[in-house]
């Protein structure tokens, strides 16, 4: 279908911020640290900027900044040592310049899942971020710091430029140092592809690290596609979820291979390379969700595909909750493709209207960046209309909150493809094609009627669905 509208006019989209240096000082650093550490939301740029703080000051003169640290947060770990999995990611690395982590529980052999989170995407991430920490907590204890870090990112988003990898491994060449295998896995799976220049770059490092970029940098590191599965809830399965019932169908995803992952990843990574579908409970909310989104930076869409289930749970259980990540995944790079578009389209179907609304914006910040597939994200939600995963009436609720931010013409596009899904006569269409017919007016749309619409518009009485349709088809038609 083919129409013409005029332009939105869209919130702003917050652009992604450079971080600052990291830390210069040993005061700077404690300081720092102690702030991360009291925080209840932590943010990307500062836990990064702790982490680099710490590594570059333990690897100047580690002795000072123990005293320091004991000084200022001594009181928070136990006398006796602790097994790393008690602690949370900063919490490692102080803990073990202060010897107060069991060494062994450091070791790579000791990152491990936490029993019944084996399919929690949330879980996963966070196996990578275990992995780097205890990395770089085991080098603090055993006196061999690196002299910064390799996977800090450009940006506040996790994103690493690439050029700016090269530097530092050009760096780590001056002096002789080996990078973790954790921290350049990490770094590896930050960088950003746009940089044509920089595979070229690496090669010529003539190092392991420097052929591993230059090949991730091809297609060898290129995201996987995620597969698109439809499946039945198993309350008996997921009693978690045992509100669900049996009779509504859920939309999920298989995650695409990424091959690349096999070779010279860490164990910890190897959980990213391996198919996932279905549903389970998750206990980690949105609790440091975007430090967590950072191992994926430049993979938004596969974060998308693994959070789709809780998505679809909001819409059908009830759930306040599900949707809650989508913005920040709007905000990262790489494809926006059907997993994110996916999982934006089971948001808007949420049904509270608190668990839509991250969806509605997540929708806004993709229009803003021209990112949005608005025939897609349409596609998806028809289909699960059809379903009966998304209601209409919520839908209508959902698709008039993002056209009142000024996304009308945007809006339009997306329900013109919803529309014949819900017609002739899906409950709820008439509140649907209200919502299109003020769309088409406030931006001006014109051209020729869904089919559907058009018979709808044609049939007798003065029903809701009869009137909207009959307003859809003359505004259309610019009468």
């Amino acid at each position: 279908m083919i129409f013409t509208a005029t332009q939105d006019t869209l919130p702003p989209v917050p652009p992604a911020q450079r971080l600052d240096a990291a830390p210069s000082g040993l005061d700077e650093t404690v300081e720092l640290t102690a702030a991360h550490l009291d925080a209840h939301a932590h943010t990307v740029a500062v836990f990064e900027r702790v982490l680099d703080g710490l590594v570059r000051q333990a690897h100047r003169d580690r002795h000072p900044l123990a005293e320091a640290l004991s000084t200022a947060l001594g009181h928070r770990y136990p006398e006796e040592e602790t097994e790393a999995n008690r602690l949370t990611s900063v919490d490692v690395v102080v803990a073990s310049l202060l010897w107060r982590v069991a060494g062994y529980s450091l070791k790579p052999e000791y990152v491990r899942r936490q029993r019944g989170h084996e399919e929690c995407a949330q879980g996963g991430l966070e196996l990578v971020m275990a992995a780097r920490v205890r990395e770089i907590g085991y080098a603090l204890r055993s006196g061999t710091p690196q002299p910064f870090l390799l996977a800090t990112p450009t940006w506040d988003t996790g994103a690493l430029e690439a050029a700016e990898l090269v530097e530092r491994l050009v760096e780590y060449r001056r002096l002789g140092v080996r990078p973790g295998p954790a921290d350049f896995g990490q770094a590896l799976l930050r960088v950003r592809r746009d940089d044509p220049a920089a595979a070229a770059a690496a090669e010529r490092l003539g190092t392991s690290e420097g052929d591993r970029l230059a090949a991730w940098l091809g297609p060898d590191g290129e995201p996987g596609t995620p597969r698109r599965r439809v499946v039945m809830p198993d309350p008996g399965a997921h009693r978690a979820w045992s509100r669900i019932g049996a009779a509504v169908p859920q939309v999920a995803f298989v995650s695409g291979e990424r091959p690349a992952l096999r070779w010279e990843f860490p164990d910890a990574f190897q959980w990213l390379n391996r198919p996932h579908e279905g549903f389970t409970q998750c206990y980690h909310w949105d609790g440091g969700h975007a430090v967590r989104a950072s191992v994926l930076p430049e993979d938004r869409d596969t974060q998308a595909s693994w959070l789709l289930p809780g998505v679809t749970l909001a819409a059908t259980a009830g759930d306040h909750g599900g949707a809650w990540m989508l913005p920040q995944l709007a905000l990262l790079g790489g494809p926006a493709g059907i997993g994110l578009h996916s999982a934006i389209a089971a948001g808007l179907g949420g049904r509270y209207p608190d668990g839509r609304r991250p969806a509605v914006e997540a929708l806004l910040v993709l229009a803003g960046r021209g990112e949005l597939d608005a025939p897609l994200l349409g596609r998806e939600l028809a289909s699960m209309v059809t379903l009966g995963t998304v209601k209409p009436n919520r839908l209508a609720d959902a698709a008039r909150t993002a056209a009142a931010a000024g996304a009308y013409a945007t809006v339009w596009a997306v329900l013109a493809e919803v529309l014949p899904a819900l017609l002739p006569s899906v409950r709820g269409a008439g509140e649907v094609l209200a919502v299109a017919a003020e769309c088409v007016e406030r931006s001006g749309a014109s051209g020729p009627a869904p089919a559907e619409v058009a018979a709808a518009a044609a049939r007798t009485g003065s029903s809701r669905l009869v009137t909207e349709a009959r307003r859809l088809t003359s505004a259309l038609s610019g009468r």
